[in-house]
């Protein structure tokens, strides 16, 4: 079943030329950002049922060296604590640092709190990436 918030959010994403994926089932959106620290990252966004909110992921943000695993969980606690409305994750099975947004939507107004989402998202994961980069690294 297609999702309306996602044939919404591609038309916005249309009128301001974005470049983007739209699942087979139409429920999800792949769109891609250039970032100043980290080469791009493709964020997922994935439409609930009901068009009322959304899940955005991005995943892979850094690979982390399986010796430094048990140190990465205090890194990620202190960028949860330092920035609002992302998650960053580790993801045991492949060691990586993985971040997660949750939001509400509404139908009419969507494409355009997607994007902003999508922005705010991009900004707080290019922010986040040097400490990040010096915790596994430095």
């Amino acid at each position: 079943m297609r999702s309306m918030a996602a044939e919404v959010t591609a038309e916005f994403f249309d009128s301001k030329e974005f470049c983007y994926d739209v699942s087979e089932d139409g429920r999800a959106i792949t769109i891609g950002f250039e970032l100043k620290n980290r080469d791009g990252i493709k964020i997922l966004i994935v439409f609930d049922p009901g068009d009322e909110s959304v899940a955005l992921r991005v995943y892979n943000i850094a690979k982390i060296p399986s010796e430094k695993k048990d140190d990465m969980f205090a890194v990620v606690n202190s960028l949860n604590q330092k920035y609002r409305w992302i998650k960053f994750v580790i993801d045991e099975e492949d060691n990586t640092i993985n971040a997660e947004d949750d939001a509400v939507i509404q139908l009419d107004s969507c494409g355009e709190e997607v994007l902003k989402c999508c922005l705010h998202f991009a900004a707080i994961i290019d922010q986040a990436y040097p400490e990040i980069m010096t915790s596994i690294f430095g």
